[in-house]
């Protein structure tokens, strides 16, 4: 199963109240709706193109996509938590099910209406999300 290189709390700048720091909170607050570069950078109080530089910095990560993990794993969690994937789709950002079904499944190799896997051998994922063969 594919997972972020580093745990996405290991990413939030430790400096609370940090430009970026809020800009994460913000994102984490506003998980349900659009968020926009311009709307991030006026709550880190930079311009556009100096916030894009220095949250990719700090995040090693594009605000786009960082927000894109932060709605898997937020949608990880409502789903281990029995909540439907229409429900998980409209809590965490995502325009659609079908939109939410496409990125969890390149993003963890494992479609949401599979979510949490199984111990079983015929779930666990390698390399690229990639099933292994049961035996």
């Amino acid at each position: 199963m594919k997972q972020p290189a580093v745990p996405l709390d290991d990413l939030v700048p430790r400096e609370v109240g940090s430009p970026v720091f809020r800009a994460v909170a913000h994102m984490r607050d506003q998980l349900a709706r659009p968020v926009t570069v311009a709307e991030l950078a006026g709550v880190a109080q930079y311009s556009p193109y100096h916030f894009l530089r220095m949250f990719k910095r700090a995040t090693g990560y594009t605000p786009h996509r960082y927000l894109t993990l932060l709605r898997i794993v937020e949608a990880k969690r409502l789903l281990e938590r029995g909540v439907t994937v229409t429900q998980a789709a409209r809590w965490c950002g995502f325009s659609s099910t079908a939109h939410l079904s496409a990125v969890f499944l390149r993003e963890t190799g494992v479609r949401p209406s599979r979510w949490p896997p199984t111990n079983d051998r015929s779930t666990e994922c390698g390399p690229g999300g990639r099933r292994f063969a049961a035996r």
